[in-house]
This record gives C-alpha cells, sequence and structure tokens, in this order.
C-alpha cells in the first residue's frame, strides 16, 4: 500500500477533538522543541519551454519535469503564550535529484522552416527547497504520557531548481535528422509565501524527553522565471525528537 501522508494527516486530526474529549489535562510546560526526519510522497510535476536561437532560426525545447519522492528534515519550536496556545517557527529543508522527459524541435542549419524533432531524458537537475513557517499551535496533553498537538500559520518558500535551457545533438551531412545528445541547465531561484498545517503526536519518555510522529501539509506558489511557475512544499509525514521545558 503506498504510503498517503495527507491521509494520515487527516487520521490525526480527526483524533484529536476525540481524544481531548476523553481525557485531556492543562499544560503546563514554558514550551517545546520539535527536530523530525520525514518523507515527502511523489508531488505533480511541472513543465518549461524555452527558444533558444540555433542558426539565427528559434528552437523549441519542451521538458516536462519528474518530482520523486524524497526525504527531508525539519526543526522547530515555540513558546507558551496562554494556556495551551504556542506560538512558534519551523525550518524545513530537503534536497533532491530530478529528472525530466525532453522533447524539442531544432532548427536544419541550411534551410529555414524545416525543424528537426529530437527526443530524450534529462537527469541530474537539483532542487531545494528552504521553508520557513509560523505556527499556533494548540497543545492538548492527554494522561501522564502522550500529548497531541495542532498547527498552522503562514509559510515563506526559498525554491532552487535547475531548468533545461537546450539540447545538444549529433547530426551528420545532409543534415535532415538529428538525434539528442544531451542537454545544458541553468539554477534559478525563487520565493513565495503559503501556508502550512498539521497534527503531531508525542510520547513523552520523561517530562522533558520523548519522540513523536508528525503529518503536514504545506504549499506556496513560486515564480522561478517569467514563464515556470511551480509548486513548492506538500505532504510530508515523519517523526523524530520531542524536548519539553
Amino acid at each position: 500500500m503506498r504510503l498517503n501522508a495527507t491521509g494520515v494527516l487527516l487520521v490525526i486530526v480527526l483524533a484529536l477533538p476525540a481524544a481531548a474529549r476523553a481525557q485531556s489535562s492543562a499544560w503546563t510546560d514554558r514550551g517545546y522543541v520539535n527536530v523530525n526526519g520525514w518523507y515527502q510522497p511523489a508531488s505533480a510535476g511541472f513543465s518549461s519551454t524555452v527558444r533558444p536561437v540555433n542558426f539565427v532560426e528559434p528552437s523549441v525545447v519542451k521538458t516536462s519535469y519528474k518530482t520523486p519522492a524524497v526525504p527531508g528534515f525539519d526543526a522547530g519550536g515555540g513558546i507558551r503564550v496562554w494556556r495551551n496556545l504556542a506560538v512558534g517557527l519551523d525550518v524545513s529543508y530537503l534536497s533532491k535529484s530530478s529528472g525530466g522527459a525532453v522533447s524539442a524541435q531544432i532548427p536544419h542549419p541550411f534551410f529555414f522552416n524545416r525543424l528537426r524533432a529530437v527526443s530524450g531524458d534529462a537527469a541530474g537537475l537539483e532542487r531545494t527547497e528552504t521553508a520557513v513557517h509560523a505556527q499556533v499551535l494548540w497543545m492538548i496533553p492527554v494522561g501522564a504520557r502522550w500529548q497531541l498537538a495542532l498547527s498552522g500559520g503562514p509559510s515563506w518558500f526559498n525554491v532552487g531548481q535547475d531548468l533545461v535551457q537546450t539540447v545538444t545533438i549529433t547530426e551528420s551531412y545532409p543534415f535532415d535528422t538529428a538525434a539528442f545528445a544531451g542537454i545544458t541547465s541553468a539554477r534559478r531561484t525563487g520565493s513565495g509565501a503559503g501556508f502550512n498545517a498539521g497534527g503531531d503526536v508525542a510520547y513523552m519518555f520523561t517530562p522533558t524527553l520523548g519522540i513523536g510522529l508528525t503529518a503536514n501539509f504545506s504549499r506556496a506558489r513560486v515564480a522561478l522565471d517569467d514563464t515556470v511557475t511551480i509548486d513548492a512544499g506538500g505532504a510530508h509525514l515523519g517523526g523524530g525528537l520531542r524536548l519539553r521545558f
């Protein structure tokens, strides 16, 4: 069965009110620190089209980018401000190497309007995402050991992505056909605002140390240049260390 972080998040969110009604108590910690490793399932891809000039005529290079599943990590903390309510910040980061399917129309070196079709795969296209999530968190202690939490707020994403700029080809006289040889790429960066929401279940071994599972979702639209806008963020499922002070 494929892991679905969005589904797990929904289960956690729906379970929190029932658990709180069953046995909840006041939260007395001054604050919290969470450190997680997580997994992001493959998300929706995107595409780009560029028109580099070859033989004084524009080519057309279209790339459909694949976005595979990837691990990442985050760390954050917050301060209790009123009863079970806290405010905090969380910083997440991921880096992955992805690929894409490239199709191009390349001009003929001798004749105008006689484009030659080539296609192939682009590999080793790097992508990084750094996000800062501002969060309002409601903590629900359940019994002596368990803590449940809901959080959400605005996010700010910075994304770097390698984009295909042109293709390299092999050809021979009379140059009526060409073969795909590779691609050249360039790094593009962009930033954008979005949102985050999530749930967390923690088991405390001591009053200050525990472990937890988390599921959350974040999203922002980020423009990398005038023609390419991508979705940043996604569904994350992970776990890690829980500290209370």
